[in-house]
């Protein structure tokens, strides 16, 4: 194995290493129950804005 090689091998190794202590110490970047590769679900911010849109038409029409 070339020089260049084992070296950029050893700091993605490190690198792997880092993030799995960060991980684990951060316990809002766990992957425990999430799945690589899932569809992000949009549908709640999608509601909260309509959501507040609406209230922002009934206001406007209140000051009419």
């Amino acid at each position: 194995m070339s020089r260049s090689r084992s070296f950029n091998r050893f700091h993605r190794h490190l690198a792997r290493q880092k993030r799995r202590g960060l991980r684990s110490v951060l316990p809002q970047y766990r992957d425990d129950q999430q799945v690589l590769g899932a569809p992000i679900d949009h549908s709640r911010l999608i509601l909260s804005r309509l959501n507040g849109r609406e209230i922002q038409l009934d206001l406007q029409e209140n000051e009419a």
